[in-house]
């Protein structure tokens, strides 16, 4: 996203930890950087191995598998990493 402040100058992203741009339903507008929580419980720390196993399945998928993932997510409007990331995190949650 990017932002075009009052002297007309447009950028996006974060800005030496001071100043990010956002986006918000639809709106840009800058705020103040605020260094992200990250409280690594054991729940979230499982979470993110099941996201980084999810990736490391796309990637030893054959490619025959990834295309068929591609066909099936082009309708849903994301892409067949995507799609397979969504669906082995879900099957993964249970497991």
């Amino acid at each position: 996203m990017k932002v075009r402040n009052a002297f007309g100058n447009t950028y996006s992203g974060t800005m030496g930890r001071e100043i990010t741009a956002v986006e918000r339903d639809g709106t840009n507008f800058d705020r103040t950087w605020v260094m992200p929580y990250d409280p690594k419980t054991p729940k979230q720390m499982r979470q993110r191995k099941r996201f980084a196993d999810a990736h490391d399945a796309w990637i030893a998928l054959p490619q025959e598998k990834r295309n068929e993932y591609n066909e099936r997510a082009r309708n849903m409007k994301m892409t067949g990493y995507n799609l397979f990331v969504k669906e082995y995190v879900a099957r993964m949650r249970y497991t």
